[in-house]
């Protein structure tokens, strides 16, 4: 059943902040914005909370980031049809690696995690002039809202490098234009910094009404990603993704569609919250992957869809779907072949998003950000870079995984270098189409290498991508990546 949390989130993103002023990229002074009462008591600063949430929900961020990460890898391909389709600039940038300043998909990344990052820094900067009783609640909503603002501070600097950073509440549009960006060192300091201090305010779970809410562990997932991108810490990485193991309870799920078929499972670490009881509070993908066939929706689910017809912006690779083993169950589970009208032949559609939608774009499924899948596999990597070299752990941290999914154990023999091409290659199968597949590239140092490989016309520079010229019309203390 799913709790009162989403019924909140989306009453606070329609009703709450529409009066906040949201972004210092679109930013309206704070003596224009009523928000002078806004508050006041605890439940105020709750409401604010759930807002930072909707800032990470709403829209098309999901859509935006699957594009951002999957799409503009090897896992996904648009319809020939509709990547010629006028209107599909942004897209044709995407699949060509022909960046732009004025691409939409990234400009409304930019956008809505700038306003997520302004909605955190607006409740921690006025949380003090509330009266709290319970001490415990206020620890958390500071450490929620250092959880996510860190989580946008970092998806910003994965995609752009060095960004603008401000912690306090933006008080004028002169104070908002004199930001400039800041190095990759210094953001990187700014997000370890909410973490740890996310970590000491997080509880280490939530009751049934407050599922999906921040956690500890997930302050300590997020670390641990961070540090492994950051790739100067290894070994706390694997301190605190070792306590992930062994303190927080998570486990596998005993099969791969136990993850995705049910909401906030024990695997689950941190899923962004979905509820399709209402239009425009539900998860759009479902109909984001269904190819461009009018059918397609009451072809898979039956005569009672109520999607849309789908825009063909993410087929699986066939690649992808033909890299896995012949035992791996996640092939069966994640792929569907369907015959496409609309190419007159077989494609392969991505199912790992099952729940009907109820109105177009609107679907029930949660979007997991962290699991427990992504601990073991992530302790595995770390363990290799610290140590030069897999280790009996790092092998075991990763065979949890493959034999859940019916594969055998990897045999005990790897070099450094070994370990870590076929532990990206794991990481691609089991996380395919869950966001992660372009920062794995990246990370790994193998984007450009694979990429070019498989025919993408990528170059070096476009491992950053281009900030949006309308930052530099409203900024011109924001300069542009290299390249573009």
């Amino acid at each position: 059943m799913k709790n009162i949390y989403r019924f909140v989130l989306l009453i606070t993103s329609f009703l709450i902040l529409e009066a906040c002023s949201e972004d210092f990229i679109n930013l309206s002074p704070l003596d224009q914005a009523n928000v002078g009462n806004s508050f006041v008591t605890p439940n105020d600063a709750n409401l604010a909370v759930l807002g930072i949430y909707a800032a990470l929900q709403g829209g098309d961020y999901p859509i935006d980031m699957s594009m951002l990460t999957e799409f503009i890898a090897d896992n996904a391909y648009a319809q020939g049809h509709r990547l010629s389709a006028s209107g599909a600039e942004d897209l044709r940038e995407l699949a060509f690696f022909q960046f732009t300043d004025q691409n939409g998909i990234m400009r409304s990344t930019w956008t809505r995690s700038y306003r997520g990052i302004s909605r955190a820094n607006m409740l921690l900067g006025r949380i003090d002039g509330i009266p709290f009783n319970d001490q415990d609640l206020k620890d958390q909503y500071i450490g929620e809202s250092k959880f996510l603002r860190a989580n946008f501070y970092f998806d910003l600097l994965r995609f752009y490098g060095g960004v603008p950073v401000s912690l306090k509440e933006i008080e004028s549009a002169e104070e908002a234009f004199a930001l400039g960006r800041e190095s990759e060192e210094y953001v990187y300091d700014v997000i370890i910094t909410d973490l740890e201090e996310a970590i000491e305010l997080l509880p280490t779970s939530h009751n049934n009404t407050n599922l999906g809410r921040a956690t500890e562990g997930a302050a300590k997932a997020l670390l641990a990603k961070v540090l492994l991108t950051q790739g100067e810490d290894y070994g706390r990485a694997v301190t605190l993704l070792t306590q992930l193991t062994n303190d927080y309870g998570y486990v596998l799920m005993s099969s791969y569609e136990e993850v995705f078929d049910t909401d906030n499972t024990a695997e689950s670490i941190f899923e962004v919250q979905y509820t399709s009881s209402a239009p425009g509070a539900g998860n759009p993908y479902v109909d984001h992957f269904l190819p461009e066939d009018n059918t397609a929706g009451v072809d898979i689910f039956g005569p009672d869809f109520q999607g849309r017809g789908g825009r063909g912006w993410s087929l699986a690779d066939p690649d992808l779907v033909n890299a896995h083993e012949g035992a791996d169950e996640r092939r069966d589970y994640n792929y569907m072949q369907y015959f496409s009208n609309m190419e007159a032949s077989n494609v392969y559609l991505v199912r790992k998003y099952r729940g009907a939608p109820t109105s177009p774009l609107n679907s029930e499924d949660n979007i997991i950000l962290f699991r427990y899948a992504d601990v073991l596999l992530m302790l595995a990597e770390a363990i290799n870079e610290n140590n030069n070299g897999p280790t009996p752990e790092a092998y075991d941290a990763v065979d949890q995984v493959r034999v859940r999914a019916g594969l055998l154990p990897w045999a005990r023999t790897m070099s450094y270098s070994t370990f870590k091409e076929e532990l990206l290659e794991e990481r691609r199968l089991e996380f395919a189409f869950e966001n992660h597949r372009w920062f794995d590239l990246k990370r790994f140092g193998m984007a450009f290498e694979i990429l070019s490989a498989k025919g993408y016309a990528i170059e070096p520079h476009h491992l950053l991508f281009p900030i949006s010229r309308s930052e530099f019309e409203i900024n011109p203390n924001i300069t542009q990546n290299p390249g573009y």
